[in-house]
């Protein structure tokens, strides 16, 4: 089976994305769930670093689209065919990047992409699935986890379910973090549907078809399956503070008062246990309808 090296050697890297995002815990916390943690756009003193954010976000597409042995046999084919130009085959290939991004519904994708970093940043958990194909339909969700990711630390095989949820729309973090516990334990429960789905398709890393087949015929020892799930969501307080630790210390004191302050009991119709294997990231953003503009353009 794989080792952990070679685990290492397929994650992309995640260094630039995250000089641009301010990472705390929210442990410990009363809400529900085996961890809680917040992520927001961080600070350069007192300027938020948003237009660098979402410059290296967006140059994180590729490496969700394909996995690296996957993007060197394009780009190699690309150059044969266009005498070696390396300019003319780099333009093709974002071109063909691009394509896999629908334009007019950015929130899924935003959310599923930051997903994507933060689940090999965090668990050093490279993906077995790679971004899902658009649908025919785009007002038609795919059902389904948003990432599925995999570690194998000491003798645990470790599979991480991830879901992401995005609000816009003013006063929606209860609706959101719902929404997010719902669809994260639908995806919990139809783990072994989801993976017979995939598992002989090209969406699957070649790298870790051999994990994906041996976790579907329950051939893996000491196997564990646990959930992240990030919510992120239009915050409307606006955060204050005199210097960058200020700015800092604002936003999670923010996060933690929205925790604070559920009146829903979320997670009561989930199972115990189930619930106790979820990791929450809480993502507060100001103006996330226009961030979410950006990211489409």
């Amino acid at each position: 089976m794989i080792s952990e090296q070679e685990l290492d050697n397929l994650l992309s890297s995640t260094d630039k994305l995250f000089s641009n995002i301010y990472a705390f815990s929210l442990d410990p916390c009363d809400f529900g769930g085996k961890s809680h943690s917040g992520c927001a756009i961080a600070h350069q003193d007192l300027l938020e670093r948003r237009v660098d954010f979402l410059r290296e976000l967006r140059n994180t597409m590729s490496a969700w689209v394909y996995s690296k042995n996957k993007f060197a046999a394009l780009f190699n084919e690309a150059l044969a065919n266009r005498n070696l130009d390396l300019q003319n085959a780099t333009a093709q290939l974002n071109e063909l990047v691009r394509s896999k991004f629908r334009r007019g519904y950015p929130a899924g994708q935003f959310g599923e992409l930051l997903l994507f970093n933060l689940l090999q940043r965090f668990y050093k958990a490279p993906p077995i699935l790679r971004k899902m194909p658009l649908t025919t339909n785009p007002k038609i969700e795919r059902h389904g986890a948003d990432a599925i990711h995999y570690r194998r630390s000491g003798n645990l095989n470790i599979v991480y379910l991830g879901e992401a949820k995005t609000y816009s729309s003013k006063n929606s973090f209860s609706k959101a973090v719902g929404d997010a516990i719902e669809s994260t334990y639908g995806s919990y429960l139809g783990f072994q549907n989801e993976l017979n789905l995939y598992v002989y398709d090209d969406l699957v890393a070649d790298e870790l078809l051999p994990v994906a087949k041996a976790v579907k015929e329950n051939a893996l020892d000491d196997f564990v399956l646990e959930a992240v799930c990030i919510i992120s969501y239009d915050e409307q307080t606006q955060k204050v503070g005199e210097t960058e630790a200020d700015l800092h210390d604002c936003i999670e004191a923010l996060v933690a008062k929205r925790l604070a302050a559920l009146k829903t009991k979320h997670g009561d119709g989930v199972n115990g246990p189930i619930f106790r294997r979820m990791h929450f990231y809480f993502l507060p953003f100001w103006g996330l309808k226009n961030l979410l503009e950006e990211f489409d353009k």
